[in-house]
């Protein structure tokens, strides 16, 4: 058995998934954003706010569908687009930090989006382990 390709098939499938995921969060974010504003996000609905979710949610259609489109015709680049997404989260972390932006609301979305960073690292991961060990293993 070719752990490798398992690995690599692996990561085209969770890739796929998170694109799905990414679209119903475009889906949320831009159609249902006062929705997501009082229950996932619990932010004061201000007009400003609400525009800055529709542009995240946006960014998630787009996401989404690149998201979908590797995993279907590129599945070679989807370990390092899962890798890429967690690496995203942190520089994106570190400049809020380096802005001095902090959080005030309780923002109940956060633990699914912990739940999609760890998933995409730990698939991530996995098949660059797998692919190390084939490589040290066929030397």
């Amino acid at each position: 058995m070719n752990f490798k390709s398992v690995a690599l098939k692996a990561s085209a499938v969770v890739l796929f998934l998170l694109g799905l995921v990414d679209l119903i969060r475009g889906f949320v974010h831009t159609f249902r954003v006062h929705h997501a504003a009082n229950n996932l996000a619990q932010i004061d609905p201000h007009p400003d706010a609400l525009v800055l979710m529709v542009a995240f949610g946006i960014s998630n259609f787009l996401t989404g569908a690149l998201f979908i489109l590797i995993a279907m015709k590129a599945k070679n680049l989807a370990p390092i687009v899962l890798l890429l997404i967690p690496v995203a989260y942190v520089v994106g972390g570190i400049g809020m930090n380096y802005s001095g932006v902090t959080m005030e609301s309780p923002f109940i979305g956060q633990h699914m989006i912990k739940v999609y960073l760890i998933i995409s690292l730990l698939t991530s991961l996995s098949y660059f382990i797998v692919a190390f060990i084939n490589r040290t293993a066929s030397k």
